[in-house]
């Protein structure tokens, strides 16, 4: 994708309904329990199953882990106590530490797997803000926007702010139609189009969000994660989806 067209924009808009992901990934020896709580309520809200990856060791936050998920009976759990990292899945939305995402390769163009890395402040991790802020760009903008739609409804948002990057191409005013679609497809999100350049830090820092979406997509072969992205896995107050599509 290199632009988000009229026609990409009634797209975008007609899937925000249907989750992309067929499960939620998360292992309990790096996101621990906050981020199990995190994927699994994210897994229910999207109808989709919830793989749990806990080791063969004596955990005791497992305790606490089985005592959360026996609280959601209609979501499907599948455990795993394999020893190794989970492997790839495809279609899975993995869920990983803000550490183990630093200590990792770069995500852009890992596995065509959608990212979440958990942190940022307790208020935003449990979705107190009611707020989804997506940062459009040039490349990947379209599958934020998709993202950052389906993630309000997991995470009971009312709200989405979708900041306009000054790589973004303006012309035909395609990002206005796509807040005017995205908006009549869901009545319940209020959709604020901000085109000021401030940085993802003093973004986040002046309109607490609990979810930051951005695009894991390489401008070009090689290049790494885009500014706004490299910026979000640092510095976000709150959980980042990285957007593979």
């Amino acid at each position: 994708m290199t632009a988000l067209a009229n026609e990409s924009a009634h797209s975008a808009a007609a899937s925000t309904t249907t989750p992309s992901a067929t499960c939620v990934l998360v292992d309990v020896r790096d996101s621990g329990v906050t981020g199990v709580r995190w994927a699994a309520d994210c897994a229910q809200s999207l109808g989709i199953a919830l793989v749990v990856h806990a080791g063969t060791g004596n955990d005791p936050a497992h305790t606490e882990v089985a005592a959360l998920l026996a609280q959601r009976p209609d979501l499907t759990v599948h455990v795993d106590h394999a020893d190794t990292y989970p492997p790839v899945q495809e279609g899975a939305l993995v869920v990983l530490s803000r550490a183990r995402a630093l200590a990792a390769p770069p995500l852009a163009g890992r596995d065509l797997r959608d990212v979440v890395v958990m942190g940022g402040c307790p208020r935003a991790l449990v979705g107190r803000f009611g707020v989804v802020t997506a940062v459009v760009e040039r490349v990947g903008g379209e599958g934020v926007l998709q993202r950052a739609t389906t993630l309000c409804h997991a995470r009971g948002a009312t709200r989405l702010r979708v900041l306009a990057r000054p790589s973004c191409p303006r012309s035909g005013g395609w990002l206005d139609d796509a807040a005017d679609l995205v908006h009549a497809s869901c009545r319940d999100v209020i959709v604020e189009l901000v085109r000021d350049a401030r940085s993802v830090a003093e973004e986040t820092r002046l309109f607490p969000s609990d979810l930051l979406v951005v695009s894991g997509r390489e401008r070009g072969p090689g290049e790494g994660l885009q500014p706004d992205a490299r910026a979000a896995l640092h510095q976000a107050s709150c959980p980042v989806l990285f957007s593979c599509s």
